[in-house]
C-alpha cells in the first residue's frame, strides 16, 4: 500500500499500524486455512503417556553461540560453546574465542562453522572423558552434513586435494589431543605461498580449511552415534505432511497431549548429491531416525534426530530417559547450556569496550 505523505512529523510506524489493522482478517484467514480434515494427525502420531525412567542414565548436553559487531573495516566477533555433564555433580567443558574477521561474502557461514567446530570438539571430549549414555546436541546434525560449503568451488580441485593431504592428519591429532583447538587458525604459515597468491581469495581458503576441520570432527563425533540425540526446538522440514507448513508446526497445532510421531528414516546418500571432500565413504553410510515428540501435555513439540536406525520401542526408552531430567517438556541440561552460552548484543558492546575498539561502526549518525 503506497501513499504520498506531505505532512511534517509523519511517522512511518503509524502507516504500518494502519496496514496491520486493515489486513488483520486476511492474514489470520491465511494462517488458519489448513483444516483438521486435511491433516490426519492420528495417522502419524502416537498419543501416549511418557513415563519417566526409574534408572539413572548419565546425560550430557552441549550448545554454542556466536555474535558479531560490524565496524567499517572489520567485524569483531565472539564465539562460545559449552558442554554440561551430569554424573554425581555437574561438570562443564567450555571453549571461547574473541577476534576480528574481515568483511567477506560468507562471514556468517564462517562464524557458524567456527562455532560448530567448538561444539563438536567439546562433545567429543565429553564422550571420551565420561561414561555418557546420552549426549544431547542442540540442532540438526543431518542439516550440518547436507549443507555444502559455499566456498569450496572457489578453489581448484588440485589445490583442495593438496590442502586436505596436508592438514588431515594434523586435524586428527588435534581432535585426539587433550586440549582441542580450531586447528585451521594455525595453518597460515603452512600455506604461506597460497595465502600470498593474488589469484586466491584468502577468506575462501580459510573457509575451506574450517569446513574440512568441521567434517573431520563430525566423523569422530558420529563414531559415538548410539550416544547422540540431536534436539531441535524449531524446524522447517515438511517431509511428513508435504504441505507448505513445517511438520513441527502442524503437530503442535493439531495435537496437545504427550507422545511422539511415527519415525521416518533417511539415508545420507539419498539426501546429499555432492561428494564430501573428506570421509565421504563414512558419511554416506550414515542413516538417521527422525521423529517429533511432546514430553509433557500442552508443552512445546521438539524434533529429535538419532544418527542410527531406532524402532519405536527404542524411541520410547529414549524419551522416558530424557523426560526424567526435563522441565516444562524440554531437557534441562540443554536448556541450561543454551542460556549459559548465549552471546547477546550488549555482551558484544562490553567485549568491544574491554578490547578497546573505538573505530566507527557507521551507525553513529543514526
Amino acid at each position: 500500500m503506497k501513499k504520498l505523505k506531505r505532512e511534517l512529523g509523519f511517522n512511518m510506524l503509524d502507516s504500518l499500524y494502519t496496514e496491520a489493522i486493515r489486513k488483520k482478517g486476511q492474514i489470520n484467514d491465511e494462517i488458519n486455512e489448513i483444516s483438521d480434515s486435511k491433516i490426519k494427525i492420528e495417522e502419524k502420531w502416537n498419543s501416549e503417556e511418557i513415563i519417566p525412567t526409574e534408572s539413572n542414565p548419565t546425560i550430557a548436553a552441549g550448545d554454542g553461540s556466536v555474535n558479531k559487531k560490524k565496524y567499517l573495516s572489520f567485524n569483531f566477533y565472539a564465539v562460545a560453546a559449552e558442554s554440561l555433564i551430569y554424573t554425581d555433580k555437574l561438570e562443564k567443558i567450555e571453549t571461547v574465542e574473541v577476534n576480528t574477521i574481515p568483511h567477506q561474502s560468507f562471514v556468517d557461514d564462517r562464524l557458524r562453522n567456527i562455532m560448530a567446530i567448538f561444539e563438536i570438539k567439546n562433545a567429543i571430549m565429553a564422550l571420551n572423558s565420561y561414561d555418557i549414555d546420552y549426549y544431547l546436541d542442540d540442532g540438526s546434525l543431518l542439516g550440518d552434513l547436507i549443507r555444502p560449503s559455499p566456498s569450496s568451488n572457489r578453489l581448484s580441485k588440485s589445490k583442495r586435494d593438496f590442502i586436505i593431504k596436508t592438514v588431515e592428519e594434523e586435524i586428527k591429532k588435534d581432535i585426539e589431543g587433550e586440549n582441542p583447538t580450531i586447528k585451521s587458525f594455525d595453518f597460515k604459515q603452512d600455506f604461506k605461498e597460497l595465502f600470498e597468491d593474488e589469484d586466491l581469495d584468502e577468506d575462501s581458503l580459510m573457509s575451506f580449511l574450517e569446513n574440512i576441520e568441521k567434517l573431520i570432527s563430525l566423523s569422530y563425533l558420529l563414531k559415538h552415534n548410539k550416544n547422540i540425540v540431536a534436539v531441535s526446538k524449531t524446524s522447517s522440514s515438511n517431509e511428513i505432511f508435504r504441505v507448505n507448513i513445517p511438520d513441527i508446526a502442524l503437530f503442535d497445532k493439531f495435537s496437545k497431549k504427550q507422545g511422539f510421531s511415527k519415525p521416518f528414516y533417511r539415508n545420507l546418500s539419498s539426501k546429499v548429491k555432492h561428494e564430501f571432500p573428506v570421509e565421504d565413504e563414512f558419511f554416506r553410510k550414515l542413516s538417521f531416525t527422525i521423529f517429533y515428540a511432546r514430553l509433557e501435555d500442552y508443552k512445546n513439540i521438539i524434533k529429535i534426530e538419532l544418527p542410527y536406525y531406532a524402532d519405536e520401542d527404542q524411541i520410547r526408552k529414549i524419551l522416558a530417559d530424557l523426560k526424567k531430567d526435563s522441565a516444562d517438556g524440554y531437557p534441562f541440561l540443554l536448556y541450561k547450556a543454551h542460556h549459559d552460552v548465549v552471546i547477546k548484543n550488549r555482551d558484544m558492546e562490553k567485549l568491544s569496550n574491554v578490547v578497546g575498539l573505538i573505530e566507527k561502526s557507521g551507525r553513529e549518525m543514526l
